[in-house]
């Protein structure tokens, strides 16, 4: 079991790697001439999460042997919604003001999806990509916090049952399993980028390779 002393430790390497991904994400967002991968960024913080999450997880697990949804669903709600509600609310008064009217409607559902957390569904169904409008759509940025939220409400699960019904060994394969899975059909889907782009079913292996990484 890794101790408080080597879990902080292992935090306070993450942030680290946060801040770099951060960096990467707005430089590539001032479109530096050395920065076009820089969106890569949000990758490494979707395999963050996946080593976080599972840390958080396996923690509890091993010293409960139980694990409480209810106090982690409450702590993500604390975590993510009064800082979400507050940018984005600002964000759609601003745009009132300075975006032409008919923008309006559009900007008010984006605003809805965005709160409830599948803003990636609805750029997904639009006609446009996210290259289309990262630099003119305020809300733009909202479709990978969707993606967390929809893996933390479904990743505790998962990984809960792995734990406590599954072996260690087998609980390694399934996680490789899961992400030779989503890499295959990410190439197979590769013309389809918005889908693999959006999707939490294409980018749950990356998560994936964060819980692997754990282990």
């Amino acid at each position: 079991m890794i101790s408080n002393q080597n879990s902080q430790k292992i935090l306070n390497h993450i942030q680290s790697l946060r801040g770099i991904s951060v960096l990467l994400v707005f430089f590539y967002h001032l479109k530096l001439k050395y920065f076009n991968y820089g969106y890569l960024g949000v990758d490494i913080f979707f395999v963050i999460s996946g080593f976080v999450i599972t840390l958080m997880i396996y923690q509890e697990i091993e010293k409960t042997k139980k694990f409480n949804f209810y106090n982690f669903y409450k702590k993500r709600f604390k975590r993510i919604y009064p800082v979400l509600f507050f940018i984005l609310t600002i964000s759609f008064v601003l745009v009132i003001f300075f975006q032409p009217l008919e923008l309006l409607i559009n900007n008010l559902r984006v605003y809805f999806s965005s709160l409830f957390g599948i803003s990636n569904l609805h750029y997904l169904s639009s006609n446009k990509d996210y290259f289309d409008t990262v630099f003119d759509d305020p809300f733009a940025h909202t479709w990978s916090l969707a993606i967390e939220i929809q893996f933390y409400i479904l990743f505790p699960l998962l990984l809960f049952c792995l734990l406590k019904y599954i072996n260690f060994f087998k609980n390694i394969f399934l996680l490789v399993l899961l992400i030779i899975i989503g890499v295959s059909f990410s190439i197979y889907f590769e013309e389809n980028i918005k889908l693999i782009f959006y999707s939490l079913e294409f980018r749950f292996w990356e998560f994936c390779i964060g819980a692997l990484t754990f282990f």
